[in-house]
């Protein structure tokens, strides 16, 4: 009954329906293996300490001004397609090894990352780092659209190749 109820209201409005139904969302998982322990590790995925691997990293602050590593912080970046995108970090927790963000390209893409760090023994641990692209207008599905096995492992080769860089030489200066 209450199926049939669902279907006489969207069909009374086809473009409301049309229009859902063209937005896509998806979800797209990959995992690293890193040479440092979770507490080394997890502040590198945070908006200041990102830079130490990710060259390009170039965040505009705007609460705290200075930048910070804690939950509530709201920055800007733009994309190499020249999208402004709007980040807020949700979850900012280096003891449990979880990092999360929300970021929005207006009339584009609603977006999280979700990092999860975990020990894997002596002084090892592996980040399991989880994308979700919702599309805001049509234009946005084509963002969508490439997170894909084959990004993954685009994504999962440079995160770990990068990161495990910056932990080398960071522990060369200790």
């Amino acid at each position: 009954m209450m199926m049939l109820a669902l279907t006489c209201v969207l069909m009374q409005n086809p473009a409301a329906t049309a229009v859902a139904a063209a937005l896509e969302q998806r979800t797209q998982s990959f995992t690293i293996a890193l040479k440092g322990s979770v507490a080394e590790v997890t502040p590198l995925f945070g908006p200041v300490r990102e830079a130490e691997w990710a060259p390009s990293w170039a965040p505009h602050f705007l609460h705290p001004p200075e930048g910070a590593q804690r939950e509530g912080v709201v920055f800007a970046t733009t994309s190499a397609n020249g999208k402004e995108r709007l980040w807020l970090l949700t979850v900012y927790d280096v003891k449990k090894g979880r990092v999360e963000y929300v970021f929005i390209a207006l009339g584009f893409t609603a977006n999280e990352i979700k990092i999860q760090v975990i020990p894997d023994g002596e002084r090892k641990c592996k980040a399991t780092i989880t994308y979700r692209h919702s599309a805001l207008a049509p234009e946005g599905n084509e963002e969508v659209d490439k997170l894909d096995a084959h990004w993954a492992e685009q994504q999962r080769v440079h995160w770990e190749t990068a990161i495990n860089s910056a932990l080398a030489e960071g522990s060369a200066h200790d």
